[in-house]
Formats: C-alpha cells, structure tokens, sequence
C-alpha cells in the first residue's frame, strides 16, 4: 500500500479528526459488537481530549476488531502496508468501568503487529493488558501493555512501554481507588523490538489489527523516531 511511496516523518493510518478516519480499515464485528465515531468528547469522560475519537465497545475480545490495511474483495490475501518507519504510536483511552461490570468482564485492550524482516520471516508482535510477561517465539513475540493511570484531579501524560521490562516506571504508584484512567500515546519501537527479539532488522510493517472490549482510539501512526505529541503535525 505505501511501499512506493517515498516515506518520512510520519505516516498517518487513523486520526480520527480526519474526513474518513476508518478509510484503511475492515471492521470486523459479531454478536454485541459495536464501533462509532464520536465528534464532541466535551462533555464526556474522555479526560484531557476534546478531538473526535472512534470508541469500540463489545462482550467478545477476540472476535471484534479492526484491521489495516482492508482486504479487497477480489483478493484472497491481505495487502502488506509495506511501512518501513520504525517506529509505531497509538493514541487510545480505556473508560472507566463500575466494579460490577469489572467483576463481570475485565476490560482489556490489544495491538498485533505483523513485520516483514530482512530473512523474508513474517513475524508479529502482540502487547495486551491481559499478558503478564514476555514471551519470544519463532513467529511472534508477545508482551504486556500497563496503561497509565493519573491519580484524580491531576492531569498528565506520560509514554509508556519500556522494552523487556515488567515494572513500567511510568505506572502511578497511586491505589487504583484513587486513580482514575487518561489518555496513553503508546508507543512500539518496531525496530528495535524486532533486532532484540530476533537478531533480525526490521523491512515493513505488513498489518496492525487492534482488539478491546471498551477503548477510544484517537490516533494511529507511524514515525521514523519516537516524538513528542507538540511535534505532530495537525
């Protein structure tokens, strides 16, 4: 897809303040699965954002989800995005769930990366809050993604995924009570993931298909180093 396109700074994939936020995707949904755009978050609970966002909410993890890049209908086999920046950042929120709908169904979020590396290896890599530790394998590579959370009434950012490491220095050390959820950039040194858990460099980024009972996405996008939010353009 952007594999002859020449490729610098960034590639977008999903903003949704854009006119079709969802153009380079397929949405996959079954049973109560449900995905819509929201335009004004004002008066919602999405902290800090007032940008349009795409929430996703389901019963079903694995089977609702939203893959780039779509698969023509006349073509048995899904385009590569054929992205060579290294680097890959999601925008996502996870609202705040009751306890007796977390006692009932945990709300979790994952992001699988399949890339493409210079041994011709199709490999993926899956971080979720539901993994509790990292585990290598021949084709996929699998880690946990710890979202932050603000204590109440104080606004932050901050960035997240340390490589290899189960104590994200970034996560509150305030009690969950006392927290509250925010908005996370997180961020996938594909690159470098790729040379770490494969002695391998990095060709493309073929797919990104994202699962989550009930998230907000803003933002998905590549670069070719990791950067601040002030440097993106609008």
């Amino acid at each position: 897809m952007f594999r002859n396109t020449f490729q610098s700074g960034f590639i977008s994939i999903l903003y949704a303040s854009g006119s079709h936020p969802l153009q380079l995707w397929d949405i996959h949904l079954e049973d109560d699965g449900q995905m819509r755009l929201i335009k004004d978050t004002s008066d919602g609970d999405d902290a800090n954002l007032f940008d349009p966002v795409i929430e996703m909410t389901c019963s079903n993890l694995f089977q609702n989800f939203i893959i780039c890049p779509f698969k023509l209908e006349s073509s048995s086999e899904r385009p590569s995005l054929g992205i060579t920046l290294p680097v890959l950042f999601l925008t996502i929120y996870m609202p705040e769930r009751t306890k007796e709908q977390q006692q009932q169904q945990m709300n979790h979020f994952s992001v699988e990366v399949t890339v493409l590396d210079d041994e011709q290896t199709t490999r993926r890599f899956r971080c979720s809050t539901f993994q509790s530790t990292t585990s290598v394998k021949a084709d996929i590579c699998t880690f946990p993604l710890r979202l932050t959370q603000r204590p109440r009434r104080l606004i932050r950012e901050q960035l997240l995924l340390y490589p290899f490491e189960h104590d994200n220095p970034h996560q509150s050390n305030e009690q969950e009570d006392d927290c509250e959820p925010c908005w996370n950039r997180v961020c996938i040194p594909l690159a470098e993931y790729t040379h770490k858990a494969y002695g391998t460099k990095l060709l493309e980024t073929k797919h990104i298909q994202i699962h989550g009972r009930h998230f907000h996405l803003n933002r998905v996008y590549f670069a070719e180093k990791q950067v601040g939010e002030d440097e993106l353009p609008q």
